[in-house]
């Protein structure tokens, strides 16, 4: 494998490099961009592995972007004179697709995008298991080979999707990861409130929330949904609205309101064809 050079030394770009470094793949090293980055670079990879943004770059042909969603074109344009001609430049956002990398495409780049679907909170801790984690794909054939390859050999499974809305398919892992993080830490803070032991509130709830996941993405669609909605119990609905916190409130509301009309089979306006401006 040609050896990878990331550029970015934050949340994602350290965790993968420390990754990179752990599993033996070839790796140039981080470029950092601060002096927190460095230092944080610092305590988890070897000194020749952090580069300096204004040094001289080493001839990588395999380059992961890994810095802040609305620098990744101008980063893109910065190194494109310091990289070999044809080099392969993958971007790790989940919100754009390919395009955000089309003028590097027309300079003779081989672009495409990188996206672990990861939480990723901090650059050192927790240290991210990457083992097991989807990788989305897009882009050239190249490019997308090539992170392909990466990784498999980091143990991640990759899934090439070239035609995807990444808005949409942004938006449906924001579900999926900090809003579900949002919805645990009100369920901790609802127990405390309670008087539930708070020694025990953690084990509670990774245990509940694990058993959750396995049976929502089980393929059993909403069948397997539990509560008070399904047992059309609207008076133990009641009673939880009356002790919630009022900002927690409005999310129960809200989301009692959506499941109620997912079960009743309800088709929302914006999703009804016949309803759509054309």
């Amino acid at each position: 494998m040609e050896p990878w050079l990331i550029v970015g030394a934050g949340r994602l770009g350290l965790q993968l490099a420390r990754v990179l470094y752990q599993h033996h793949v070839s790796f140039f090293g981080v470029v950092c961009h601060s002096l927190e980055s460095r230092t944080n670079a610092a305590q988890v990879l070897p000194q020749r592995l952090l580069l300096e943004s204004h040094r001289p770059l080493p001839p990588a042909t395999r380059v992961i972007l890994a810095v802040r969603d609305a620098q990744i074109a101008e980063v893109g344009m910065a190194l494109a004179p310091r990289l070999p001609s044809g080099a392969i430049i993958l971007h790790c956002s989940g919100a754009f697709g390919p395009s955000v990398l089309d003028s590097l495409a027309g300079a003779g780049f081989a672009t495409g995008v990188f996206h672990p679907l990861l939480p990723f909170p901090h650059p050192i801790e927790p240290v991210v298991d990457f083992r097991g984690a989807v990788v989305t794909l897009a882009g050239h054939p190249t490019a997308v080979a090539a992170g392909h390859e990466l990784a498999e050999a980091t143990g991640m499974v990759p899934v090439h999707a070239p035609t995807l809305s990444w808005p949409l398919y942004h938006a449906a892992a924001t579900l999926a990861a900090p809003l579900v993080h949002a919805l645990l830490q009100a369920a901790q803070e609802e127990l405390r409130r309670a008087g539930f032991p708070a020694e025990h509130i953690s084990l509670a709830l990774r245990k509940l929330a694990a058993t959750v996941v396995e049976q929502a993405t089980g393929g059993h669609g909403w069948n397997l949904l539990t509560g008070p909605l399904v047992r059309n119990d609207y008076g133990t609905i009641h009673a939880h609205e009356n002790v919630l916190q009022p900002e927690v409130k409005a999310v129960y509301q809200a989301l009692t309101a959506f499941v109620s009309a997912r079960l009743r089979g309800e088709v929302f306006p914006q999703q009804n064809p016949e309803t759509e401006d054309l």
